[in-house]
């Protein structure tokens, strides 16, 4: 409530302003927003009004949070920061630099900012125009696990899942190798029964649909499964060992609450275009076959740690 509140004061003070008061900002996300960007802009201007007009666009992009700059007939500048993972403090941090672009920042700004990182340039230089062509963002490894509920053909099951990703390994587009231990399950197959493992291995490509605190993935890639099957119950009881391989398809929805720590939840689905069965060879009569699940969703939680 507070802060919807300061949020809205601050646009009706800048709405208030002289047109040429200070610049429109823009932002491509919601973290930072647009509006408490421009509120924080108006708690920090000093009692003299900024005499340049133009537009201040915020861009997120990979760990860095880019403030583009383009005041009436001057050049464009672009001034890079890290993406803090608080919005909060990426809204004060923009803010920062567009009041010393306007050279009107208060006389004693470290009062009313959490972090100085926008300071640590002499305000002049943000007149300074540089290049827009921004380096690219550098990959990020981390490591997560996670616990999953699943549902196929044959009932529920649990799955346990570790995973190594990277991101922006490709530009935007990033990759994940995952392992998944799910619980052994039973099927019944002519008189005795079979225990079947599916331990699965997954590589995927992995594209940020939206980013922030809070962000959305979208990930696909192939699957490789190494089933494992014991019969009980019969006159002879055997084992076999098989692979096969399918596909994975997914949405990730995390949250950061720390620059080094994500929480999220996922949802995917599997598919195994080979039918697979259990068989049960029975003499004099025909084999008795239980077909194994080719479609399964899992809906989990999990955590990752690293350079997020």
């Amino acid at each position: 409530m507070k802060r919807a509140c300061a949020v809205g004061l601050g646009a009706l003070w800048m709405a208030a302003m002289p047109a040429w008061a200070a610049p429109v900002i823009t932002s491509d996300s919601d973290c930072p927003a647009a509006s408490e960007t421009a509120a924080r802009l108006a708690g920090l201007l000093s009692g003299n009004n900024p005499v340049v007009s133009g537009v201040a666009h915020i861009r997120v992009q990979g760990g860095q949070m880019l403030v583009e700059l383009a005041g009436e007939g001057e050049p464009a500048a672009i001034r890079i920061l890290p993406a803090d993972a608080d919005c909060h403090v990426r809204a004060q941090n923009a803010a920062l630099v567009i009041a010393a672009w306007l050279d009107n920042l208060p006389a004693d700004p470290l009062v009313q900012a959490d972090s100085v990182a926008a300071l640590a340039m002499e305000p002049n230089s943000l007149r300074t125009p540089v290049s827009a062509n921004t380096s690219p963002a550098q990959p990020r490894f981390s490591l997560g696990a996670a616990a999953f509920a699943s549902i196929d053909a044959q009932g529920p099951g649990a799955v346990l899942s570790a995973e190594a990703a990277w991101r922006n390994l490709a530009g935007r587009f990033g990759l994940a190798t995952a392992l998944s231990l799910p619980l052994p399950r039973e099927t019944s197959v002519g008189l005795g029964r079979a225990r079947w493992w599916r331990p699965v291995l997954a590589l995927a490509l992995r594209a940020p649909l939206t980013q922030g605190t809070w962000s959305l993935d979208a990930s696909v890639g192939p699957i490789f499964g190494l089933l494992a099957v014991a019969g009980s119950g019969f006159d002879q009881n055997r084992t076999d060992l098989t692979v096969s391989w399918g596909a994975t398809a997914g949405f990730r929805l995390a949250r950061r609450s720390s620059s080094k720590w994500a929480y999220w939840a996922e949802l995917r689905t599997m598919l195994w275009p080979a039918a697979q069965h259990i068989r049960n060879e029975v003499l004099g009569a025909d084999p008795k076959l239980a077909a194994l699940p080719r479609i399964e969703a899992q809906l989990g939680l999990g955590c990752s740690f690293g350079s997020l």
